[in-house]
């Protein structure tokens, strides 16, 4: 088969679900390739949008919570008023002939749409009959995505068998929908001993150590968290901030505890896997696929400042099924995670909870149901 995943660059998480399903394409020997859907409006306009998205989390994430309502509220009246379409819909339209023509001239099977973006593009496509061949998407967050139900994919991999009422309650039918997880790599799906991670990253075995993430794009206050922490430590206290693409982040944090031995400071970096098999406890913002990378894991987690809207309604799924602790604010989250540090049956009835609600081999499954069409 010729795959072609269509993704975004808002965000790691959605190119991370990509790579995970090409690496089991890739396996089972088909051709699969991987492009950012707003690439075929011309890479200006992919580079705007993008940034524009990045600026408004990072600095107005408010705003962003309050245009994620507004979209479900969009979407739940055209879906009632006769099938009108979002303005969601009406521009990612205005590629669609770019990315028919590439679709036809590279021969694809079947597109994957790891994004709300491309589903919409590739609807636009279908609804007009200008392509014959099936399409899929992905949820790479723990709740139904605003504007879901105007788009007309041939299924829908969801998170979990417990997302199910989000997307029928936006009139999405249940037919559609298959829970077989979000994608994460293969090497989330492996743990390796505490001792070795802690030995290849200069790590004690008795070291107390804390893995705090602010996701790709290095949002979130960790200097407040980190402070928390090391003063309510001890010596066998480490910290581990990775703090992605942010450099302004990575050198304040530098220079906030230059003189603290007890830090490790990482930039963006592919090791994230060996990172949480060394580590006690993790600190993440709760993007979708942080969150299930640790998840698949097994490790304790305290989620920190969700972006209104899809991480806030993730955060509502872990928290009610136990599989995590939620923060306030960054003192609150150190203050969590020093209490995990120092009960461990906290954090066992965490790891119990997702040992039972893990789903494995979520990127296998969907590639076998996409060979089996």
């Amino acid at each position: 088969m010729k795959i072609l995943i269509l993704s975004c660059n808002t965000g790691g998480g959605h190119n991370s679900a990509a790579k995970a399903i090409k690496e089991i394409f890739d396996e089972k020997g088909h051709t699969c390739n991987i492009m950012d859907v707003l690439s075929f409006g011309g890479q200006k306009a992919s580079d705007l949008v993008c940034d524009a998205y990045i600026e408004m989390v990072k600095k107005a994430p408010q705003l962003f919570g309050k245009i994620y309502k507004m979209g479900n509220k969009v979407g739940q009246f055209n879906q009632e008023n006769g099938g009108i379409r979002s303005p969601v819909y009406l521009v990612n339209k205005l590629y669609a002939d770019a990315l028919e023509e590439y679709i036809k001239q590279n021969n694809y099977d079947a597109v994957v749409c790891v994004h709300i973006f491309a589903a919409e593009a590739m609807t636009n496509l279908k609804k007009h009959e200008r392509i014959n061949i099936p399409f899929f998407f992905v949820a790479t967050d723990y709740y139904c995505s605003p504007v879901l139900e105007e788009t007309m994919p041939d299924k829908i991999f969801i998170a979990h068998k417990d997302s199910t009422f989000t997307y029928i309650n936006h009139g999405i039918k249940p037919e559609l929908l298959l829970a077989t997880g979000i994608p994460v790599a293969k090497r989330f799906l492996t743990k390796q001993d505490k001792s070795q991670a802690r030995t290849q990253l200069g790590l004690n075995a008795s070291d107390q150590v804390f893995l705090l993430m602010s996701g790709s794009m290095g949002f979130g206050d960790l200097i407040d968290t980190t402070r928390y922490i090391f003063e309510n430590g001890n010596e066998n206290t480490r910290v581990i901030a990775i703090t992605g693409h942010n450099e302004e982040l990575y050198k304040n944090l530098q220079a906030e505890f230059k003189n603290e031995t007890r830090l490790m400071l990482i930039g963006f970096t592919d090791k994230v896997s060996d990172y949480m098999d060394a580590s006690d406890v993790l600190l993440t913002k709760p993007g979708g696929l942080s969150s299930t990378e640790a998840l698949a894991k097994g490790i304790a987690i305290v989620h920190t400042a969700p972006i209104p809207g899809c991480e806030s309604e993730n955060v509502q799924f872990f928290t009610e099924h136990h599989l995590s602790l939620c923060a306030h604010d960054a003192s609150d989250a150190g203050r969590l995670a020093v209490a995990l540090m120092n009960e461990p049956f906290m954090r066992e009835q965490i790891l119990a909870a997702q040992d039972h609600f893990r789903c494995k081999d979520s990127a296998k499954q969907i590639v076998e149901f996409i060979e089996g069409r």
